[in-house]
């Protein structure tokens, strides 16, 4: 009994063995997957055991083809932006040429075509949460923009700070970061009496965003009516509501989470949360 038993372990000692060298492709299928989904790699390699190969080759067909449409139709969106600004700068110039009774109707229906033409091709240039994004450097990838848009603040009389804490990689398409910060910010200067804040901070999965003005503020209707596609909050102050509704589907695409509150310095805080950040 005593020696059967011995067998008995050694067997299931070699069969465990055997069921962990059998599953060892499985686990690195499963890694390089990881990888995808991680930006690290781009396709499967192919040395898996034949049964393996197949599946793998068919696995990196698949997504060689969701690559190429995802850049086709950012590609498309590009095109369709630039073949739309010559008629509508043209269609602007022969405004001048109307009476001045008639200037205004024609003005704000030409700013509804360019506020939905820059929505939606905003929304359909966007990669989102579900592409394979290599991580980046939010504060690098942003700095030119910054340094672009403090200068123009400059010029207006106000200040543009910003302020990053605990920063890591993040999952983020580098337009789809420009288009995100950039509209808030042009907001923020839009609206602001003297100052601008941006601060940027990662915590556990999660990017946080948050830009807040020294302006007049909104109501809780306002804040409501910001993202609706195309709203102008003040007539004066056209796109002043565009911004906000690109950025509202660009969090969605993402699946993180957009705010409005009021802001210490009395204006607007807008504070956006991504699940983006890359674990170290």
């Amino acid at each position: 009994m005593g020696w059967a038993g011995r067998i008995g372990g050694v067997l299931l000692v070699v069969l465990a063995l055997q069921v962990r060298w059998g599953l060892s492709p499985l686990r690195r299928l499963r890694a390089n997957l990881q990888a995808i989904h991680d930006g690290r790699a781009e396709q499967l390699p192919n040395d898996f055991p034949d049964e393996l190969n197949a599946l793998a080759s068919a696995m990196n067909a698949l997504l060689a083809r969701d690559q190429r449409l995802i850049e086709r139709g950012r590609h498309t969106a590009g095109n369709l932006a630039h073949a739309l600004k010559t008629p509508l700068s043209v269609m602007r110039l022969q405004l001048a040429q109307l009476p001045e009774a008639q200037r205004p109707r024609w003005e704000a229906e030409l700013a509804r075509i360019d506020n939905a033409v820059r929505h939606h091709l905003a929304r359909a240039s966007a990669v989102g949460e579900g592409a394979r994004i290599a991580p980046l450097k939010l504060s690098t990838t942003l700095a030119p923009m910054l340094s672009g848009l403090a200068r123009l603040a400059q010029r207006r009389g106000l200040t543009l700070c910003s302020q990053w804490h605990g920063e890591r990689s993040v999952y983020l398409d580098e337009q789809d970061a420009q288009e995100l910060v950039g509209n808030l910010l042009d907001n923020a200067l839009r609206w602001a009496s003297h100052a601008v804040m941006m601060e940027a901070a990662c915590q556990g999965k999660w990017l946080t965003l948050q830009i807040s003005d020294d302006g007049p503020g909104m109501t809780d209707e306002q804040c409501q009516a910001a993202f609706e596609r195309g709203s102008r909050l003040d007539e004066r102050r056209s796109q002043s509501g565009l911004g906000l509704s690109i950025v509202a589907d660009l969090v969605a695409l993402y699946q993180g989470e957009l705010t409005l509150s009021r802001a210490a310095q009395g204006g607007l805080q807008v504070t956006v949360m991504l699940p983006v950040v890359a674990q170290p």
